[in-house]
């Protein structure tokens, strides 16, 4: 069946007035992908000094819905967090190599698992809150524990 004219051209009307808007939504989500991009670069880990760095999935700190990461460099050896605020957080320990951590998942439930990954696809955030440093401090005794061979997470 064939709509009626005035339908189609209301159909062909509402689809040319809507095309700007969508294509300037896609536009700007690439915009403020690309400033993130710029405005918070992954550097190598050679050049990463040792310290204590957080990334997430937004530019904003501690944002509901997102996840961070918070970890410590020694030596290209590195320890922390994957968590989301307000949320579990799930420790590990492991290596950087370049902008990929390869560490392995420490979770009182289940044994050591795998996870890798890629430091370029988030926001290196400037500041390492009070509450980032807490869940640090607290995977620093879970992963010194386990080194020391205890098997259980506390």
């Amino acid at each position: 069946m064939i709509p009626p004219a005035f339908v189609q051209k209301k159909w062909i009307f509402l689809s040319i007035a809507t095309l700007p808007f969508i294509l300037l939504g896609i536009s700007t989500k690439e915009q403020m992908a690309q400033a993130a991009r710029q405005n918070y670069p992954v550097q190598d880990s050679k050049a990463l000094p040792d310290g204590v760095y957080l990334y997430g999935n937004s530019p904003q700190p501690n944002q509901l819905l997102h996840n961070y990461v918070v970890f410590e460099q020694q030596n290209g050896q590195v320890f922390g967090a994957f968590y989301s605020p307000q949320s579990d957080f799930t420790c590990f320990r492991g290596d950087l190599r370049g902008t990929r951590l390869e560490v392995a998942a420490l979770s009182p439930e289940q044994p050591p698992y795998e996870v890798k990954a890629q430091l370029s696809q988030l926001a290196a955030l400037p500041r390492v809150s009070e509450n980032d440093q807490r869940i640090l401090s607290t995977c620093k005794q879970i992963t010194a524990s386990l080194a020391r061979g205890d098997s259980s997470i506390d």
